[in-house]
């Protein structure tokens, strides 16, 4: 099996795992007063203090969550005033409040900066703005530093998802208000993520309890997976740009193999592991059956819609029209990835257009 769909979940690096399964020991509670609970708690905060040093955050500025997910939630459904979210935002930014503005994007993805300074410029009360760092579909980079200047200067509150960010881009986390995470998007565990607030903002509390996480976040802590989170980034650090040859490679070969196959936001900056590419008038669904039949895994889009594939949102917001966006293909790679499995995403690719353009000519003129 060949595994090509590292933006919807990565593998747990070896750094993680071995840390992970050392403190499957670990017995206590983080919050009991006895000495197996306060083990608990060192190990736990050395994980927050790991996932800190990494952000240049001190560590009170972490609170631990189940994933990004559940930290967008909490910073849109607590916040009281204007929100403003780009038309490429993530679900769990996209659908969490109905009264968001959408801020327009280009062809590419990227936000319009002064379509967002004259929201901004008009907004009567206080305003978040709400930007997926890179897109989880294309592997756009948003423009985040001009985007903080543009909020800066209407006192809005930037809130970024950098789910897909971490690793990928060099960012100046300690300058960003506020940002989420999610560790399996970068060799930690699923079901562990976080908000790193570096201002004030006031999050809307889901979860109601014992008061863990300083009453922001009540239930016992997921100590395993805040360990795997600190120790995939405490650990050695894959350079995502070393994949940039094989993102080169994939989509040079798609294109010389068909011209009229469209690699969407292609002339804007993206990461270097992520390829969107649409064949034309080929079914999505048709593509993944086929890739798997192949024994390999990619997907259509965001894995976030419990196994749909539905036409995205995201490309609608570039200008692609709905039959376009139907034949999208989304093929992500990672620190696994080998050049032979590439070449064999090629030679799959390139073998189901020659079986649709078959079936289309026989269709056509007999």
């Amino acid at each position: 099996m060949i595994y090509l769909d590292y933006n919807a979940t990565t593998p747990i690096t070896p750094h993680a795992r071995h840390a992970m399964v050392e403190t499957f020991d670990c017995l206590g509670n983080p919050s009991s007063v006895h000495a197996h609970g306060r083990d608990a708690r060192k190990i736990l905060e050395n994980a927050r203090t790991q996932v800190a040093n990494y952000f240049a955050a001190p560590p009170r500025n972490i609170t631990f969550t189940s994933g990004a997910t559940e930290a967008n939630n909490m910073i849109l459904k607590g916040f009281q005033g204007n929100i403003f979210v780009s038309a490429v935002e993530h679900d769990s930014v996209l659908n969490i409040r109905k009264d968001a503005t959408i801020i327009p994007v280009d062809e590419n993805g990227i936000v319009n900066l002064e379509a967002l300074q004259n929201l901004l410029k008009n907004s009567t009360s206080s305003a978040l703005v709400c930007i997926l760092a890179v897109n989880n579909e294309t592997g756009v980079v948003q423009p985040i530093d001009e985007i903080l200047q543009v909020c800066k200067k209407y006192n809005a509150h930037l809130h970024v998802d950098a789910a897909q960010a971490v690793g990928k881009v060099s960012f100046d986390w300690n300058s960003l208000p506020s940002f989420t995470i999610s560790a399996h998007k970068f060799g930690g565990p699923k079901g562990i993520g976080a908000i790193i607030i570096n201002g004030s903002l006031h999050l809307k509390i889901l979860i109601e309890g014992g008061g863990q996480e300083r009453s922001l976040r009540s239930g016992t802590e997921n100590i395993i997976g805040a360990v795997g989170m600190g120790a995939a980034l405490a650990g050695p650090q894959f350079n995502w740009k070393t994949l940039l040859p094989f993102q080169e490679n994939l989509e040079r070969n798609i294109l010389e193999y068909c011209p009229e196959a469209t690699i969407f936001a292609n002339t804007a900056t993206r990461v270097s592991n992520t390829t969107s590419v649409a064949m034309p008038g080929v079914q999505s669904e048709v593509q993944l059956m086929h890739f798997d039949l192949n024994n390999i895994s990619v997907s259509s889009g965001a894995a976030c819609s419990s196994g749909k594939v539905k036409a995205s949102h995201v490309l609608k917001a570039m200008g692609v029209s709905d039959v376009l966006s139907k034949c999208a293909l989304r093929i992500s790679y990672g620190w696994n990835t080998t050049e032979e499995e590439i070449n064999q995403c090629i030679s799959v690719w390139a073998s189901l257009y020659d079986i649709q353009t078959k079936k289309h000519n026989e269709a056509n003129y007999g």
